[in-house]
Protein backbone atom coordinates (compact mmCIF):
# COMPACT_ATOMS: atom_id res chain seq x y z
CA UNK A 1 0.00 0.00 0.00
CA UNK A 2 1.33 3.23 -0.89
CA UNK A 3 1.03 5.98 1.91
CA UNK A 4 -1.07 9.30 0.79
CA UNK A 5 1.13 12.60 0.32
CA UNK A 6 0.46 15.16 3.30
CA UNK A 7 0.90 18.31 3.61
CA UNK A 8 3.03 17.29 6.67
CA UNK A 9 5.51 15.36 4.96
CA UNK A 10 6.55 18.23 2.47
CA UNK A 11 6.59 20.96 5.51
CA UNK A 12 8.67 18.79 7.44
CA UNK A 13 11.40 18.68 4.20
CA UNK A 14 10.81 22.48 3.75
CA UNK A 15 12.56 22.89 7.55
CA UNK A 16 14.67 19.90 7.89
CA UNK A 17 18.49 20.53 9.31
CA UNK A 18 20.03 19.27 5.79
CA UNK A 19 18.23 22.34 4.16
CA UNK A 20 18.62 24.70 6.37
CA UNK A 21 22.39 23.83 5.86
CA UNK A 22 21.70 25.35 2.54
CA UNK A 23 21.84 21.68 1.63
CA UNK A 24 25.54 20.92 2.38
CA UNK A 25 24.62 17.24 2.84
CA UNK A 26 22.65 17.04 -0.44
CA UNK A 27 23.67 15.94 -3.69
CA UNK A 28 23.18 18.49 -6.43
CA UNK A 29 20.43 16.55 -7.85
CA UNK A 30 18.65 16.21 -4.64
CA UNK A 31 19.25 20.36 -4.15
CA UNK A 32 17.68 20.59 -8.06
CA UNK A 33 14.85 18.54 -6.81
CA UNK A 34 14.20 20.58 -3.70
CA UNK A 35 14.08 23.92 -5.26
CA UNK A 36 11.75 22.27 -8.24
CA UNK A 37 9.33 21.21 -5.32
CA UNK A 38 9.64 24.47 -3.74
CA UNK A 39 8.78 26.44 -7.15
CA UNK A 40 6.39 24.13 -7.84
CA UNK A 41 4.53 25.23 -4.51
CA UNK A 42 5.18 28.88 -5.00
CA UNK A 43 3.70 28.74 -8.42
CA UNK A 44 0.81 26.95 -6.78
CA UNK A 45 0.30 29.39 -4.09
CA UNK A 46 0.68 32.33 -6.36
CA UNK A 47 -2.30 30.97 -8.38
CA UNK A 48 -4.17 30.44 -5.71
CA UNK A 49 -3.45 34.12 -3.91
CA UNK A 50 -1.74 32.47 -0.90
CA UNK A 51 1.54 32.79 -1.59
CA UNK A 52 2.17 35.30 1.48
CA UNK A 53 2.02 32.18 3.62
CA UNK A 54 4.33 30.64 1.76
CA UNK A 55 6.62 33.42 2.04
CA UNK A 56 5.81 34.16 6.05
CA UNK A 57 7.04 30.82 6.92
CA UNK A 58 9.76 30.80 4.87
CA UNK A 59 10.97 34.14 6.84
CA UNK A 60 9.32 33.50 9.88
CA UNK A 61 9.35 29.79 10.59
CA UNK A 62 7.75 30.19 13.72
CA UNK A 63 5.05 26.98 14.17
CA UNK A 64 2.50 28.89 14.00
CA UNK A 65 3.43 30.22 10.22
CA UNK A 66 4.19 26.33 9.87
CA UNK A 67 0.59 25.29 10.69
CA UNK A 68 -0.32 27.95 8.23
CA UNK A 69 1.26 27.21 5.51
CA UNK A 70 0.56 22.83 6.24
CA UNK A 71 -2.87 23.29 6.20
CA UNK A 72 -3.23 25.36 3.00
CA UNK A 73 -0.80 22.88 1.47
CA UNK A 74 -3.00 19.72 2.12
CA UNK A 75 -6.20 22.10 0.83
CA UNK A 76 -4.26 22.64 -1.99
CA UNK A 77 -2.98 18.75 -2.88
CA UNK A 78 -6.86 17.66 -1.81
CA UNK A 79 -8.45 19.73 -4.42
CA UNK A 80 -6.06 19.37 -7.55
CA UNK A 81 -5.01 15.39 -7.76
CA UNK A 82 -2.27 16.70 -10.86
CA UNK A 83 -0.78 19.27 -8.36
CA UNK A 84 -0.64 16.42 -5.83
CA UNK A 85 0.66 13.91 -8.47
CA UNK A 86 3.63 16.13 -9.46
CA UNK A 87 4.41 16.75 -5.63
CA UNK A 88 4.43 12.93 -4.41
CA UNK A 89 6.58 12.57 -7.91
CA UNK A 90 8.96 15.33 -6.83
CA UNK A 91 9.20 13.95 -3.04
CA UNK A 92 9.94 10.17 -4.20
CA UNK A 93 12.58 11.51 -6.02
CA UNK A 94 14.12 13.42 -3.53
CA UNK A 95 14.22 10.91 -0.96
CA UNK A 96 15.53 7.95 -3.48
CA UNK A 97 18.30 10.91 -4.23
CA UNK A 98 19.12 11.47 -0.71
CA UNK A 99 19.67 8.03 0.48
CA UNK A 100 22.76 7.54 2.17
CA UNK A 101 24.93 4.66 1.74
CA UNK A 102 26.40 2.90 5.26
CA UNK A 103 28.80 0.17 5.22
CA UNK A 104 30.49 -1.54 7.66
CA UNK A 105 33.04 -4.18 8.56
CA UNK A 106 33.94 -5.64 11.89
CA UNK A 107 31.64 -3.38 14.43
CA UNK A 108 30.97 -4.05 17.82
CA UNK A 109 33.17 -7.88 17.96
CA UNK A 110 34.25 -8.71 21.19
CA UNK A 111 37.25 -11.57 21.45
CA UNK A 112 38.84 -13.17 23.50
CA UNK A 113 41.79 -13.90 21.47
CA UNK A 114 43.10 -12.71 18.17
CA UNK A 115 41.77 -11.13 15.40
CA UNK A 116 43.05 -10.92 11.94
CA UNK A 117 41.67 -9.33 9.07
CA UNK A 118 43.00 -8.74 5.31
CA UNK A 119 42.14 -7.49 2.09
CA UNK A 120 38.82 -5.57 2.84
CA UNK A 121 37.36 -3.24 0.52
CA UNK A 122 34.34 -0.83 0.47
CA UNK A 123 33.49 0.64 -2.18
CA UNK A 124 30.22 3.42 -3.17
CA UNK A 125 29.70 4.31 -6.92
CA UNK A 126 26.88 7.02 -6.88
CA UNK A 127 26.72 10.32 -5.64
CA UNK A 128 24.76 10.96 -2.04
CA UNK A 129 25.73 10.34 1.19
CA UNK A 130 28.25 7.71 2.08
CA UNK A 131 29.14 6.42 5.28
CA UNK A 132 31.66 3.84 5.71
CA UNK A 133 32.94 2.57 9.02
CA UNK A 134 35.61 -0.20 8.78
CA UNK A 135 36.77 -1.09 12.31
CA UNK A 136 34.68 -0.07 14.87
CA UNK A 137 34.04 -0.90 18.48
CA UNK A 138 36.39 -4.11 18.14
CA UNK A 139 37.83 -5.65 21.50
CA UNK A 140 40.31 -8.27 21.00
CA UNK A 141 43.74 -9.73 22.63
CA UNK A 142 45.19 -8.10 19.48
CA UNK A 143 44.29 -7.12 16.35
CA UNK A 144 46.45 -7.91 12.78
CA UNK A 145 44.95 -5.89 10.03
CA UNK A 146 46.38 -5.19 6.28
CA UNK A 147 44.88 -3.96 3.00
CA UNK A 148 41.88 -2.20 4.13
CA UNK A 149 40.62 0.70 1.84
CA UNK A 150 37.64 2.78 1.58
CA UNK A 151 36.29 4.38 -1.62
CA UNK A 152 33.01 6.89 -2.46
Amino acid sequence: MVEPLTAAVIVSLFFSEAIKEGGKALTKGAVDTFTQLVNTIREKFKAEGTEGLLTRAENQPTEANKTKLQDELQTQIDADEAFAQKLKDLVALLQAQDATIRQVVLSEIELSDDLKAKDINQKATRDGSVNQEMIKGVKAKSIDVGNLNQEA
